[in-house]
This record gives structure tokens, C-alpha cells and sequence, in this order.
């Protein structure tokens, strides 16, 4: 795109375009760029919520298959979680194998 506008300022200072081909041609650049912006952040936006529906699926489906469970064994824990930090204050910190959507 920025070749293009730099093609339509060379044509123009050459002569073989007016300015007011100038204009159209720049102004037809400048709509498709805003178009091409816009739908990739709807394309961005849609990539995101497919992967906070994947996450949410991935976590339901580890959770469903704890359900009917008398005691928590290591191997429900290590499917769960990758690490457990203890701060200096005593607070456990608990690091997920799922992520957290990001707002």
C-alpha cells in the first residue's frame, strides 16, 4: 500500500496523473487500508474469544472427569497444575495448566 501511494506521487510529479486522479487514487488506497485494519481486528478479536472457548472447553472437560472423585490424587493434581508457590507470607500461589482469560 505505502508502494502504491508512493507510485501515484511519482506518476503525479511526472505528470501523467492530475491531481485530482492524485486524490482518487489516494483516497481509494486510504479506504482499502482502513478496510484491511478493520477486519483484522475483527479477525484478532475473533482469534481470542476461540481461544478463551477452547481454554473454558479444555478446563470443563478436566474438571468433568474430577467430578466423582473421593480423593485428590497426584495424578489429578499434576493434570491441573503445573507449579504451587508458597510466598514468605505463607500464601500459597497456584499456577494452572489452563489460562486465564486476559481482559
Amino acid at each position: 500500500m505505502k508502494k502504491r501511494k508512493k507510485n501515484f506521487v511519482n506518476l503525479l510529479a511526472d505528470e501523467l496523473l492530475t491531481h485530482e486522479e492524485y486524490r482518487e487514487n489516494v483516497d481509494a488506497t486510504n479506504t482499502e487500508i482502513n478496510e484491511l485494519v478493520l477486519k483484522k481486528t475483527e479477525l484478532t478479536s475473533e482469534f481470542e474469544h476461540e481461544n478463551v472457548t477452547e481454554n473454558l472447553s479444555q478446563l470443563k472437560s478436566e474438571l468433568l472427569s474430577f467430578l466423582n472423585f473421593d480423593e485428590l490424587t497426584p495424578e489429578m493434581l499434576h493434570r491441573l497444575v503445573t507449579r504451587i508457590e508458597v510466598r514468605e507470607d505463607g500464601m500459597p500461589r497456584i499456577h494452572y495448566r489452563f489460562s486465564a482469560p486476559n481482559n
